[in-house]
């Protein structure tokens, strides 16, 4: 697939897909970051278009994923993997990743909602990506 800017941004690179694109976007203008939110319109780890996702690394340094899932095996997980060995010598830090809570998603919506990761759930990982604290997205 090929992956789409849907916000341009400086000062970190966030890939998100569908709902977590959105709460990407609203998280960064709460932050006040500049980031650069990529979808990358794919959930096939073959397909990723690691070319857009390296050029907005090698630009902002910096990159995090959001996921909307409950934390565990998953392409998110396969893309901090794969990214840090192709994108290594460009990170200024450790790649980090923002997914729901370990508990996976229910027919109850106030249990549904408290599984899933939303926009509060991304300013976190944003703002600890930011100030380089790894310990404090993964709280």
């Amino acid at each position: 697939g090929k992956a789409r800017i849907v916000r341009p941004g400086s000062a970190c690179t966030i890939l998100a897909s569908g709902h977590m694109a959105q709460h990407s976007i609203a998280a960064a203008e709460q932050c006040g970051i500049d980031a650069e939110v990529i979808d990358p319109r794919t959930v096939d780890p073959e397909s990723l278009d690691w070319q857009t996702i390296g050029d907005s690394v090698k630009r902002t340094n910096r990159l995090l994923v959001a996921e909307q899932t409950a934390r565990g095996p998953s392409l998110g997980a396969h893309i901090v993997q794969e990214g840090q060995e192709r994108l290594f010598d460009y990170l200024d830090h450790q790649i980090l990743r923002v997914t729901g809570s370990q508990s996976a998603p229910v027919v109850s919506r106030i249990l549904e909602q408290a599984a899933l990761a939303g926009v509060e759930e991304v300013v976190t990982g944003l703002t600890a990506l930011m100030r380089g604290s790894a310990q404090e997205a993964a709280e």
